[in-house]
């Protein structure tokens, strides 16, 4: 039986294990590798097309070209480049479920991932504090991974929303230290990073009227973009924001017009309205100076340098392409611009009219972006009662697969005992057998034996035993015993023998302690009425147990069943019925 309990108590733990640690091992039918519906086709055209590439994602996965998960960081990605606050929020909302999901919490590159998409939703959403938030994670991950320039180009991004939330002092020294750090390594990824910062800064001093530094931001793009020009060989790192040959003259265009409209927009601040146009001269012959947005970026330094009417004639082509959708931060700038030009032809009235129309647009987007944050929250709060929806689900799920499993390994145990108890009865009875059958034959034996042995006639009026020795002792006491049948009164016990005999008790106990294999008076007779028992069960095996034992000489059935056990490991119960 501790054979079974320690099977039993394996098969509980084995079964317990695999049904909390096993994976549900789900079957997936083979797809076709469909190219319309995989990652780079959603990211082809996502910039352009971003309810297509939110489709695509969708087919994606279910051709089984995307996991889920992987599927929700691209809708991510997709959500956070759109132009539209509430998309922004989608972007957050799936940003922010997918940070506490645990194969991002083991996965740095895919947190890495998602914590950009955080910062740039938040970036265009303006929520300088959260953006913060996210860009100090994003730092601190990528000094855990050891990318040192990554974490520079984060701080940079960190300094920028210092000054957007008040502290100036603060955010320009973190961006100046960035720069700093950065200063001399020739390498495109470090360039690069440089070439980011510095373009936070100009930006920043735009916005706070720092010109001069401003200026000598843009300044340094300039420097490093030249540099780069003419040694691209010693900036060649192979990082993954490297350009290839083909793509490095577009690069450093882009980068160039942008420092070219930085320093244009500072002179015409400060005055210096010859080298304003000479910088806005520049811009208009880089790739993004020609182009109807570029030249919308330029426009309000037109205007600097008094020359309303090229401004307006912008601002003109911009309406026609903004069309009826003028609830936008563009249409806020076309507005003021306009306001401007108005006033400065002294035009107070349309200039009046402007700038009315300018409060109240502005006024609305703020509302507009009130109503966005109070969406975000209200979908941030719907979101965690769904999660909680989700969990209460599973929790229920998982008790009932937990009873389940209960049930499977009660019902287990149930039949692996009756299978057990089955094999064992099977065994017990095979073994009962083969005990009986040994038994038997070794009473058979002794009783032929008995009947080869030559018998020394008793001598009843001999009481001369000081000559025998033990042995001798013992083997007259033993045919007084087997010969007289004493053992078989229940009674019979060594004063009878002294009474017999005349010999002592110690003279008794000796002969079959030192003389016999026996030990004890007691334990020979208990022998011989096992012995007697079994003759009587093989001659008469319907006697019951209890005249069994009275006829062999065992005062209680009890004393005799135990005896027997203890002898020839079966009762004599399963002996009788063994032999019947």
């Amino acid at each position: 039986m501790k054979k079974l309990a320690n099977f039993i108590l394996f098969v509980i733990i084995s079964l317990f294990l695999l049904h909390c640690t096993g994976k549900k091992v789900e079957k997936h039918e083979p797809v076709a590798n469909n190219a319309l519906y995989t990652r780079d086709a959603a990211m082809h055209v996502y910039a352009s097309q971003p309810e297509r590439a939110l489709l695509i994602i969708d087919s994606a996965v279910i051709v089984g070209n995307l996991t889920p998960l992987r599927a929700d960081i691209l809708r991510a990605i997709v959500y956070s480049r759109s132009y539209e606050d509430m998309k922004y929020d989608s972007a957050i909302l799936i940003s922010e479920r997918l940070m506490h999901h645990d194969s991002v919490k083991l996965n740095a590159d895919m947190q890495i991932e998602v914590l950009e998409v955080l910062l740039n939703a938040c970036r265009l959403k303006k929520d300088n504090e959260q953006a913060m938030y996210w860009a100090t994670q994003l730092g601190d991950l990528y000094r855990r991974q050891g990318d040192v320039t990554e974490a520079l180009r984060t701080d940079a991004e960190i300094g920028y929303f210092l000054i957007r939330i008040g502290q100036y002092d603060e955010g320009l020294a973190t961006i100046d230290t960035v720069i700093y750090q950065l200063n001399g390594k020739r390498k495109f990824n470090e360039l690069d990073a440089s070439i980011i910062a510095l373009k936070r800064k100009a930006e920043i001093c735009s916005e706070i009227s720092l010109y001069d530094k401003m200026i000598s931001a843009a300044q340094r793009m300039l420097d490093l973009l030249g540099d780069y020009e003419k040694h691209p060989v010693d900036y060649h790192d192979g990082s993954i924001r490297e350009p290839a040959d083909e793509e490095r003259p577009r690069y450093i265009d882009f980068y160039r017009g942008k420092a070219y409209a930085y320093m244009a927009e500072a002179n015409a601040s400060l005055g210096n309205h010859k080298a304003a146009k000479e910088y806005i001269a520049l811009y208009e012959n880089t790739s993004a100076g020609q182009g109807l947005t570029g030249r919308f970026m330029i426009a309000p330094m037109y205007g600097k340098l008094g020359d309303y009417d090229l401004m307006l004639d912008i601002y003109d082509e911009v309406e026609q392409q903004i069309g009826t959708d003028t609830i936008n931060a563009y249409y806020v700038e076309v507005l003021r611009g306009r306001a401007e030009a108005a006033e400065a032809k002294g035009r107070d009235t349309e200039a009046k009219n402007y700038w009315k129309r300018y409060a109240e647009l502005r006024e609305m987007l703020n509302d507009q972006l009130l109503k966005s944050k109070a969406h975000l929250y209200a979908a941030r709060f719907h979101a965690q009662e769904q999660q909680r929806e989700i969990e209460r689900n599973h929790e229920a799920i998982r008790r009932a697969n937990m009873m389940g499993a209960v049930i499977s390994i009660v019902s287990l145990i149930v039949l692996l005992f009756a299978v057990f108890v089955v094999i064992d009865l099977r065994s017990t009875k095979k073994r009962n057998r083969i005990l009986a059958f040994q038994i038997t034959e070794a009473s058979k034996y002794k009783e032929k034996y008995r009947e080869l042995k030559p018998t020394e006639k008793i001598k009843p009026n001999d009481d001369d035993y000081a000559d025998m020795s033990d042995s001798e002792l013992f083997a007259y006491l033993r045919d007084v015993i087997e010969c007289e049948n004493l053992y078989l009164n229940p009674d019979f016990e060594r004063q009878a023998l002294t009474n017999r005999t005349g010999l002592s008790k110690e003279r008794i106990a000796a002969a079959f302690a030192q003389g016999s294999e026996h030990e004890t008076l007691g334990n020979f007779v208990r022998e011989l009425r096992l012995e007697h028992a079994i003759r009587l069960m093989n001659e008469n095996p319907g006697q019951s147990i209890e005249q069994v034992s009275q006829a062999s000489g065992f005062a209680k059935a009890d004393t005799f069943a135990r005896y027997f056990k203890m002898k020839y490991g079966m009762t004599p119960t399963a002996y009788l019925h063994t032999k019947a």
